[in-house]
């Protein structure tokens, strides 16, 4: 199975609510893309800032989504809780496994 992740390192002045948001946005992902979108996760850093790690099963879908979805009113709660973005990339997985 191919995959692409996206991985995102931003700051955050308010984890708690964006992570309130972010269901709303994961329904969303689940909504606009379907069996494109594989799955989340979202974690801190000791320094604060936050990871979002997201599963995509095409760089095409991947490239799709970052397009569209930070201007979707429908989940411009979760993007206006966002700061500075530190990094975002997508990378190819070569192998994976799960226990």
């Amino acid at each position: 199975m191919n995959m692409t992740i996206e991985y995102v390192r931003f700051a955050c002045a308010d984890p708690e609510q964006l992570t309130a948001h972010r269901a709303r946005l994961i329904s969303l992902l689940h909504e606009r893309y379907g069996a494109d979108f594989l799955g989340a996760h979202l974690a801190r850093y000791e320094d604060g800032s936050l990871l979002d790690l997201i599963l995509w099963a095409s760089p095409e879908a991947a490239a799709r989504a970052a397009e569209e979805m930070p201007g979707d009113p429908a989940a411009g709660e979760f993007f206006r809780l966002i700061g500075e973005v530190h990094e975002m990339r997508h990378a190819e997985v070569l192998h994976s496994t799960q226990q």
